[in-house]
């Protein structure tokens, strides 16, 4: 477990299921009740308690729903989450054409690509959703401009590492109570890379 909040979310989903256990029983134990002591399936007294119980239930269903699994990270309080940076150079695969990231395209209703690059620490492969390749002047593509970037450190690492780079970015929930009731405290919300190498003559691609 990320953070010891989460158990707040744990048991909010608990109490809730234990909640609808009871209702149900509730709901059959009265309609019961009715039967036998009034002779009749329906009152709008029963009825109305019925339809009280389970729009609770939805309100809270809805709501924990939405805290665990439909949040969006790009719409959350800054003091929800943490954003982290890091910066590696990339290493140069030499072959018939050098290059530094190897670019694999998938077949399908919905294809994406795979990033496959180097860095001192192994090799690593991103998709297109969570990655975006940049070459040109300008160290931003489109889809990077999304993030904070301190442009000037990009500008920096351009003639460090001669235009050959990646950028790390990640966004990590903190450990805190609203964050436990969705189950979140401690877990990466998002996570970004920014890689940039000089020009499309870096590229590999490859086709699957």
């Amino acid at each position: 477990m990320k953070s010891a909040w989460n158990l707040v979310g744990m048991g909010l989903w608990l109490i809730l299921i234990v909640y609808l256990i009871w209702m149900i029983h509730d709901m059959r134990a009265r309609r019961l009740k009715l039967i036998v002591t009034q002779k009749k399936t329906f009152t709008w007294e029963n009825f109305t308690r019925s339809a009280i119980e389970l729009v609770v239930f939805l309100l809270a269903l809805w709501g924990m729903s939405y805290a665990t699994f439909f949040q969006d990270v790009a719409k959350l309080n800054k003091n929800a989450v943490t954003t982290s940076y890091e910066y590696k150079p990339l290493i140069l695969q030499y072959g018939e054409n050098s290059h530094y990231v190897t670019i694999s395209n998938s077949k399908g209703r919905k294809p994406i690509q795979t990033y496959t690059y180097y860095v001192d620490g192994g090799k690593f492969e991103v998709f297109s959703s969570d990655a975006t390749i940049s070459y040109g002047k300008n160290p931003l593509s489109v889809p990077a401009e999304a993030y904070k970037w301190n442009k000037e450190w990009l500008t920096h690492l351009d003639s460090r590492y001669q235009n050959a780079w990646v950028g790390t970015v990640t966004t990590t929930y903190k450990k805190n109570f609203i964050n436990g009731i969705g189950l979140h405290a401690g877990r990466q919300a998002n996570r970004f890379n920014l890689i940039r190498i000089p020009d499309k003559s870096f590229m590999k691609v490859e086709a699957k």
